[in-house]
């Protein structure tokens, strides 16, 4: 009699998580509750190939799943909230850990930010045992997402979906390396999507999450979401819990997000987004009556404020207008406002959809950058007029003779993060002065230059035909200095 309960919660399983009905009305058990053997063989066979798929996924995906180990000043990296929404941080100070994926065989690997946030060394180890360093090539907090780099070669790559055809009820499979153990596989279904969670810190973070039930404990962050072809549709980030390991479901960004800022970061070393200048919020039963808005049912996102000289301003986009649709695609909620001008550059039109006074208009709006974006953009230009190339040290810290003590003489707190010159233009003001390859930018000015970040701001907020003092380091060399003038024609 058990047994035959087991068979019939296992044929209740089949059409109730699977959908795949193997009953029909003359299916049912008996009076006795017996089941008729074919009954029995076909929910059997249709769980089996269900396994057969997971088994699959786990044979394709495995091999590309990296554990990723980090060393450093390391804190809590995602605020947590009343719900308990946090990401599955990894292990207490000072080491980190994490999950990668591999998407090309010379060596990059997504993983998330918060995963490698404020670590002094990243270290991937891979299925086959190997252990290499890696690099940070790019990160976008806005998204959660970092981009490192191995040195290797002929590495098993993931399949990248798109999470753009994703539906509610789909089923997904988690892996990663949970509390430090070895690779694990989960499973479970989409449970919701566009999902917001208030995990990424910062005006401007990015939030629509692929909400699953697939089990996501520490150590899963920066895994691939896989569906059952063994295609990424996601980067696994946070999970809701209570206790700090998993109670319920999962977060994981789209993987048509990660690969947005992927695409930038190999391109432009930094992710490049449109701006629109506007605060939002999804309309309310109340909007609509304070309002006067002819919406039933409430729909649309409101629009609560215009920053001045944005595109949103210049295009005659008003406080209090809701938008209805971007470029044909309706919005309700303010991420799918974000997420649709994620993937817009500066200068990209976006139809703007938009009730106003009780009537519906068009705008097409010219998309800007934000303020940060703009003095980035031209402190490269001014990097490129000066014919100059710079990275961050990194791993390459010994080899240019910076040592911790050396790099405390020189004012660096953190040698890894100091800033090498990389490339010079021959026919560049930089060679004209004597600006060398491998030479490490201390100061400029007064101001220490502790970071990339800091260089390229601070190049930016220069005065333009007025010159600053570029201070040098060499281990061959010692300290060295080079007057250089700001600007020119291509600024």
């Amino acid at each position: 009699m058990n047994r035959l309960l087991s068979i019939r919660s296992l044929l209740l399983f089949v059409l109730a998580v699977s959908g795949l009905a193997v009953l029909n009305s003359e299916a049912q058990p008996d009076a006795d509750g017996h089941l008729d053997t074919e009954t029995q063989r076909l929910a059997v066979a249709q769980l089996e190939a269900l396994s057969d798929a997971f088994r699959a996924v786990h044979e394709i995906a495995t091999p590309t799943v990296v554990l990723i180990q980090t060393s450093g000043d390391w804190e809590p990296r995602l605020p947590q909230w009343h719900r308990r929404i946090q990401p599955p941080e990894d292990v207490p100070a000072p080491t980190g850990m994490g999950s990668g994926v591999i998407i090309s065989s010379d060596g990059y690997i997504i993983s998330n930010y918060h995963v490698i946030r404020d670590a002094d060394t990243i270290e991937v180890v891979f299925r086959d045992r190997r252990r290499l360093a890696a690099e940070v090539v790019g990160v976008d907090s806005l998204i959660d997402i970092a981009l490192l780099k191995v040195d290797a070669e002929n590495l098993p790559v993931a399949r990248l979906g798109t999470s753009s055809q994703l539906r509610i009820g789909d089923w997904v499979v988690a892996i990663g390396y949970p509390l430090g153990m070895g690779t694990t596989l989960t499973h479970g279904i989409v449970s919701a999507l566009g999902r917001r969670a208030n995990v990424i810190s910062g005006q401007f973070g990015i939030e629509s999450f692929i909400q699953t039930n697939a089990v996501i404990n520490p150590g899963n962050s920066g895994g691939p979401l896989l569906d059952l072809q063994g295609r990424v549709i996601g980067i696994n980030t946070a999970i809701s819990t209570r206790t700090g390991y998993y109670m319920g479901y999962g977060l994981a960004v789209p993987i048509d997000l990660a690969r947005e800022a992927v695409d930038d970061l190999l391109t432009h070393g930094r992710v490049i987004r449109g701006y629109l200048g506007i605060q939002m919020d999804a309309v309310d039963d109340a909007d609509v009556r304070r309002l006067g808005l002819d919406l039933d049912p409430p729909r649309g996102v409101l629009i609560t404020d215009v920053v001045e000289e944005t595109a949103a301003h210049e295009a005659g986009v008003l406080q209090h207008d809701v938008l209805l649709s971007v470029d044909g695609e309706p919005v309700n909620v303010p991420n799918e406002v974000q997420t649709r001008i994620y993937g817009k550059n500066p200068g990209e039109v976006m139809d703007l959809e938009l009730l106003r006074e009780g009537s519906i208009r068009h705008l097409l709006v010219a998309l800007g950058e934000r303020a940060e974006d703009q003095l980035w953009s031209r402190g490269e230009r001014r990097l490129d007029v000066l014919g100059l190339t710079v990275a961050t040290v990194g791993q390459r810290a010994a080899d240019l003779g910076l040592s911790g003590d050396i790099a405390e003489q020189l004012g660096l707190e953190d040698e890894s993060q100091a800033v090498v010159i990389v490339d010079v233009d021959p026919d560049g003001l930089a060679a004209s002065k004597g600006m060398k390859i491998d030479d490490i930018i201390t100061d400029i000015d007064q101001t220490t230059i502790a970071s990339v970040d800091v260089l390229v701001h601070l190049v930016s907020d220069l005065k333009r035909g007025e010159s600053a003092l570029f201070w040098l380091w060499h281990q061959e060399r010692g300290i060295d200095v080079r007057a250089m003038r700001i600007g020119g024609r291509r600024e």
